[in-house]
C-alpha cells in the first residue's frame, strides 16, 4: 500500500483550475508571481507603519510647526493700515487696501470744496501696513472718523493766479479773471481815446500770468495788486544836455530837486554846456506801459527862393521871372511813448504829393 502523502502531487506539481467546470488551468508561474507581489506589498505597508510610528520626538516637531504658523500670523500677518501725518499717527484702518495717495486725493478734494479752489497739502501723509493685535486694537477707527482728524492735522496752499514780471512772482490773485483785469487796468490810462487811432499798447517788461500754489494769506486783492505793480524804485541813469536845457528844467524832468541834482553831480556849476552828461535819478515803476502809434501827417514843403541879377537894369529893378509854389508831403510817423512820455518819433515812410517850385526873382545891379 502506498503512503498517503504520495496520493497527492507535490506542491510544485499541483495545477490550479478555475472554479468553473472545464476551466482552463492557469499557468503556475503567474500565480506564484501574484502571491509574491502580494506578500511584498504587505511587508512594505507593515514597514511604513512601523517607520511612521508616532513618538514624543515627532509630537514635539509637530507642535513646533504649529507654533511657528501661529507666530507668523501674530507678528507678520498684516490686517490693518496705520495712517501718519509726518511722524504723528492719526489712527488705524482695518482696510489694508488704503494707500497714502488715495487719502491725499480725497482730503484735497474735501478741502477744495470748502475753500472754492484747488489746494495742495503741505505735510506728508503716509501709510504703513501692520498686524493689529493686543493694545493696538483700540486705535482702529473708521474712515469717517479719520478724515476730519486729518483735516485738522494738515495745512495747505491754495491755487492762485500769480502775475510775474520778468520771471519774478509779484502779485498772486485769487482767480485768472482778477489777474487779467488788473493788467487791463494798468494799460487803461495809455489806451488811445480816439477810436481811429491804431496805437498798440503793451508792457515794456515781460508780464505773464501763471497758476501756482501759495499760502492763502499771500493772495492780494485787485487794489493791492495795482499798488504793488505801480510802485516805483529809484534808478540812476544819465542825461545828455541838449540845447535849451537848464539845471532847473532837467531836475523837473526827472522829478528831482536842484539840491538832489547837485548832490548826484559833485563839482557841477550852474553853467552847463550842450553835450555834457549829468547823473540823474529816475523813479522806475515795476511795470511800464509802452504805446506805439502810427500817424499819417500831411505837411507843407515851403517853396525856395532864387535871386538872379541883371547888370543892364538899375538896382531898383525887380521882377519875378518864375512863380514859386509850396509843395505837399504825406509822411507816416511812428511815435513811441513810455508811460505817456514820448521817447521816440521817427518817419517810417513819405510820399510827395506835390513838389515845391522855386520862385526866381530877377534884380538889377546898376
Amino acid at each position: 500500500m502506498e503512503k498517503k502523502s504520495e496520493q497527492f502531487p507535490k506542491r510544485e506539481e499541483r495545477v490550479l483550475y478555475s472554479g468553473k467546470s472545464g476551466g482552463v488551468p492557469e499557468k503556475p508561474e503567474r500565480v506564484r508571481s501574484s502571491r509574491k507581489s502580494a506578500r511584498r506589498v504587505g511587508n512594505k505597508n507593515r514597514k511604513t507603519a512601523k517607520k511612521w510610528k508616532w513618538t514624543p520626538k515627532r509630537a514635539g516637531i509637530g507642535a513646533g510647526v504649529v507654533l511657528l504658523v501661529l507666530l507668523f500670523f501674530v507678528f507678520f500677518y498684516k490686517n490693518g493700515t496705520e495712517v501718519f501725518v509726518g511722524e504723528n499717527s492719526m489712527g488705524i484702518l482695518s482696510d489694508t487696501s488704503v494707500t497714502a495717495e488715495t487719502l491725499v486725493t480725497n482730503l484735497e478734494a474735501q478741502l477744495a470744496a470748502s475753500v472754492g479752489t484747488n489746494v495742495q497739502i503741505n505735510e506728508e501723509i503716509r501709510t504703513e501696513k501692520l498686524h493689529v493685535g493686543g493694545d493696538r486694537k483700540k486705535d482702529v477707527c473708521t474712515m469717517e472718523y479719520l478724515m476730519p482728524k486729518l483735516r485738522n492735522a494738515v495745512t495747505y496752499k491754495v491755487e492762485a493766479s500769480v502775475i510775474f514780471v520778468d520771471g519774478g512772482a509779484v502779485a498772486p490773485l485769487a482767480t485768472q479773471e482778477e489777474a487779467n483785469q488788473v493788467l487791463t487796468d494798468l494799460k487803461a490810462p495809455y489806451l488811445p481815446q480816439d477810436e481811429t487811432s491804431n496805437a498798440e499798447v503793451s508792457f515794456v517788461e515781460t508780464v505773464t500770468i501763471e497758476n501756482q500754489f501759495v499760502d492763502s494769506a499771500e493772495i492780494l486783492s485787485a487794489e493791492d495788486a495795482m499798488t504793488v505793480l505801480t510802485s516805483t524804485t529809484p534808478v540812476t541813469t544819465t542825461h545828455t544836455v541838449q540845447t535849451g536845457d537848464t539845471l532847473a528844467r532837467i531836475a523837473a524832468e526827472y522829478d528831482m530837486t536842484l539840491e538832489e541834482l547837485y548832490a548826484a553831480n559833485p563839482g557841477t556849476s550852474a553853467t552847463i554846456v550842450v553835450g555834457q552828461t549829468l547823473n540823474v535819478t529816475q523813479q522806475k515803476p515795476m511795470v511800464s506801459v509802452k504805446s506805439v502809434e502810427t500817424q499819417v501827417l500831411t505837411t507843407v514843403e515851403k517853396k525856395q527862393y532864387e535871386t538872379q541879377y541883371d547888370d543892364t537894369q538899375p538896382a531898383s529893378y525887380q521882377r519875378v521871372i518864375q512863380q514859386g509854389r509850396d509843395g505837399q508831403k504825406k509822411s507816416t510817423i511812428q511815435i513811441t511813448r513810455i508811460n505817456g512820455f514820448v521817447t521816440e518819433e521817427k518817419e517810417i515812410s513819405k510820399e510827395i504829393i506835390q513838389e515845391p517850385v522855386t520862385e526866381i526873382i530877377l534884380r538889377g545891379t546898376q
